[in-house]
């Protein structure tokens, strides 16, 4: 290989042996160096999940637009369209926990066969992040279990487009149109993606920058998601909402 192109967010590390250095046959020195690479997701995922939250806003302008009108179609389409980018920017977000939790994972000791327990257990998404989360930065109890119960939720609606249901159920009221609809329209609307979205970036704001990581490899990896962060909230991150209380839709 000619060469290696390093871009932000990306480790290089050397394995074990990948450093040799010697001296040839003919007294000449030689070395070779084996480099491996890892890209670090968490970020790219936040962009995407802040890129179809815009999208999802503009769908719903949209579509308050069309059902302000007569045309059924248009009204179809445009309901369509904002459950679609609403749906997109919750998958996003829940994988850029995901990404981060992997990242994290593998700065932390995990007791000996825990992982496998969880496997055989079949231990939720969100417990193994909690504690994986827990055991990396010094969290009280009381914030170890409010961050439980947001990823609780952030996963719950994953699921929900992850695993869909095939069965013919009754309408749900969409509390924007007064009217019962298929649950997914209800549910995977802007209203709830600027939620979850909301809620999983301010996660990862609050550990970036007032988490206390128990291993200096974590302060780096903090150090660059700040960063990283910031170019994505200029201003800021948003007032947090108060999630659970504002959802309020039981599918």
């Amino acid at each position: 290989m000619p060469g290696i192109f390093v871009s932000r967010g990306m480790t290089v590390a050397i394995p074990p042996g990948g450093l040799t250095i010697g001296i040839g046959i003919d007294g000449t020195p030689t070395a070779s160096l084996i480099a491996h690479v890892r890209f670090d997701l968490c970020p790219t995922w936040v962009e995407l999940a802040l890129r179809h939250l815009d999208d999802a806003k503009a769908k719903r302008i949209a579509r308050k637009e069309a059902w302000a009108g007569i045309d059924e179609e248009q009204k179809a389409a445009t309901l369509e369209r904002e459950f679609e980018t609403s749906m997109q920017a919750i998958m996003a977000t829940a994988i850029a926990i995901d990404a981060f939790y992997s990242l994290i994972q593998t700065r932390i000791q995990l007791p000996p066969g825990l992982v496998a327990q969880w496997r055989t257990q079949r231990t939720s998404r969100y417990r193994q992040v909690t504690e994986v989360l827990r055991r990396a930065f010094t969290l009280k109890p009381k914030e170890t279990a409010a961050l439980g119960g947001t990823l609780k939720e952030i996963y719950r609606w994953r699921d929900l487009a992850v695993h869909p249901s095939g069965k013919i159920e009754a309408p749900i009221f969409h509390p924007e149109l007064n009217v019962g609809v298929e649950w997914r329209f209800a549910c995977f609307r802007a209203h709830n993606a600027e939620l979850l979205v909301n809620e999983a970036t301010w996660i990862l704001w609050e550990l970036a920058h007032q988490g206390k990581p128990k291993d200096s490899k974590i302060q780096d990896q903090m150090a660059f998601l700040r960063q990283r962060l910031a170019e994505l909230f200029p201003t800021g991150h948003p007032k947090r909402s108060q999630m659970g209380s504002q959802i309020g839709i039981s599918v």
